[in-house]
């Protein structure tokens, strides 16, 4: 159970902040989040166990940044790969061979893909919580919900024994995967379909024309990919199956519906079209069968009941995703939940969630969608096809030598891009800056010292579970009495930090002026960010009054 038990009930159960539902890579992450902000929270999980086998492998820089303000990227990292070789197979034969690794990006401390199974990331965010004595409540099963006309949810739990619980709590989080039965409750619609094309995937051992190491992609009559894995088995693969066996599938299931069988001499049949043969798999630790969906709920919020994750949007695996973005659905959520609960927020604030995520969601399932449908026409018998599978990777290699080409793919799949600038939640101050990140924005990373020590920007403002402001320029130009006064009215919401190009105690000093440049200041300048890295208000100058209208517009000053 989380922390900070408030507002007793009259039978003396103490009220929840929070229910989570499912115990996944979403839900892990938010648990993490409501803890660090002292949040009262429950998470379970109807499995007794947690699955052992993961499709996602890949971690993105965005949500290794997110994980690191906790201590933790830097700790997935060593349990990954960041320079991994792709390698390029077509009838058979390597035909390119690129390295992902070098994307020339300069504003993170993390310019790469981290390579690592999901069953890494959730043993390391589950380690976080247990240190913190946090278990995961296993073998427990939402079964009903309730939001009657107070201010909280009345829910129903059966544990694995049969035992029958009720919990109330302020908020009730679905991260409970497709199958959502939060969604269910809330009756909120999960729109979209399924693709026809079936896939196959499986954690084995393989022989043949596979480069150690690398990542293998065959591209002929069908796709099939083979990530290094190394444990539970040396290969990850995951293979389609050419375009021919569209329709209603095998043994007349609908489009859509997930299937769970698959042997060893059917997941060879499926990788020898696409690697003509030149591939034997063997000694299976993992085998599975299943459709890809392309769906996104109609909206993420229903009251006091959210959706997040695979719960509110699921779609294909192009890009590597999906994972990441329920990490940062659950980064953007977390503190909102917390704040709220505890009355140090507006509760207008949990509006900003769909309004800054559903727009991601549904850009990523039109990107996902395009991506794989040009992957399917690709493995198409077409003579157009034909020429693709033929051209497109000699042209690959040439395109990827572009260091700004590279440098512009890594901030789309990073998600380093992602912005909130149309939230009603972000405020772009007077007077306004020219450059540097707008409000509503991801804060850029930047190497300084700090009391002349290395550190990162980054993670110098997340040392505290609170909203951040940064002050840019000479310290000693700021108004000490007003910026104490604000301290005081905000105390435990508010970290205040300086960022200088000279030394200064206590100061986020940037010597070469790298990080002031990239945040486009030239005299001085104000930051609020948020504890998701996100720019909640920003201006130019030292005045400080429209900082104070934003706060009290959207948090809860101390009482006198």
């Amino acid at each position: 159970m989380g922390t900070t038990g408030r507002d007793p009930d009259p039978t003396g159960d103490a009220v929840l902040d929070a229910l989570i539902v499912g115990a996944g890579p979403t839900g892990l992450a938010l648990a993490t989040q409501l803890h660090a902000f002292g949040a009262r929270f429950r998470l379970i999980d109807r499995l007794e166990d947690r699955g052992r086998e993961s499709r996602a492998l890949g971690v993105q820089a965005r949500t290794l940044e997110l994980l690191q303000t906790l201590g933790l990227g830097e700790a997935l990292v060593a349990r990954g790969s960041t320079s991994t070789r792709l390698v390029l197979h077509l009838d058979a034969r390597t035909v390119a061979e690129l390295r992902l690794g070098d994307f020339a990006a300069t504003d993170t401390r993390f310019p790469f893909i981290l390579f690592v199974s999901q069953a890494e990331t959730e043993a390391l965010l589950a380690e976080k919580l247990r240190s913190a004595g946090i278990e995961i409540e296993r073998g427990v099963e939402l079964t009903e919900a309730e939001q009657g006309g107070g201010d909280d949810v009345r829910c129903a739990l059966r544990h694995a024994g049969g035992r029958e619980e009720r919990v109330r709590a302020k908020f009730l989080v679905g991260c409970d995967g497709a199958h959502s039965t939060v969604r269910r409750i809330s009756e909120v619609p999960f729109e979209g379909g399924s693709y026809p094309q079936e896939f196959v995937l499986g954690d084995v051992e393989a022989d043949g024309a596979l480069v150690s190491g690398a990542i293998n992609s065959f591209v002929d009559r069908g796709v099939a990919m083979f990530f290094p894995l190394g444990r539970p088995a040396t290969w990850r693969v995951i293979a389609m199956a050419a375009a021919a066996g569209e329709g209603e599938g095998e043994g007349g299931r609908s489009p859509g519906a997930d299937v769970h069988d698959l042997s060893l001499d059917e997941l060879q049949a499926v990788v020898d079209a696409p690697t003509g043969g030149s591939v034997r798999v063997r000694d299976p630790v993992w085998l599975t069968r299943f459709r890809l969906h392309h769906r996104q709920t109609a909206h993420y919020r229903a009251g006091r009941l959210f959706l997040a994750g695979d719960a509110a949007h699921i779609h294909s695996p192009v890009g590597a995703q999906g994972m990441n973005t329920g990490i940062q659905d659950a980064w953007n959520l977390g503190w909102k939940l917390a704040l709220v609960a505890r009355g140090s927020a507006d509760p207008r604030l949990l509006d900003s969630y769909e309004a800054e995520r559903w727009p991601v969601g549904r850009f990523l399932l039109r990107y996902t969608d395009r991506a794989f449908g040009a992957l399917t026409r690709a493995t198409s018998r077409g003579a157009i096809a034909g020429w693709a599978r033929r051209v497109v990777p000699r042209l690959l290699p040439r395109v990827y030598e572009s260091r700004r080409l590279r440098a512009f793919a890594f901030r789309f799949v990073s998600e380093l891009g992602i912005h909130y600038r149309r939230s009603p939640a972000v405020v772009e101050g007077e007077p306004r800056l020219r450059g540097g990140p707008r409000a509503g924005d991801r804060l850029p990373d930047g190497s300084l010292t700090i009391d002349g020590r290395p550190g990162w920007l980054q993670e110098a403002i997340a040392a505290a579970p609170r909203l951040a402001l940064l002050l840019c320029g000479e310290p000693a130009a700021w108004d000490a009495g007003h910026l104490d006064e604000l301290r005081a009215r905000f105390d435990g919401l508010l970290a205040i930090h300086r960022l200088t190009s000279r030394a200064h105690p206590g100061a986020l000093v940037d010597e070469r002026g790298e990080v002031l440049a990239r945040l486009g200041v030239r005299d001085a300048a104000q930051y609020l960010v948020r504890p998701d890295g996100h720019v909640a208000f920003r201006c130019a100058g030292r005045e400080l009054s429209a900082l104070e209208s934003y706060l009290g517009e959207w948090f809860t000053a101390r009482r006198s």
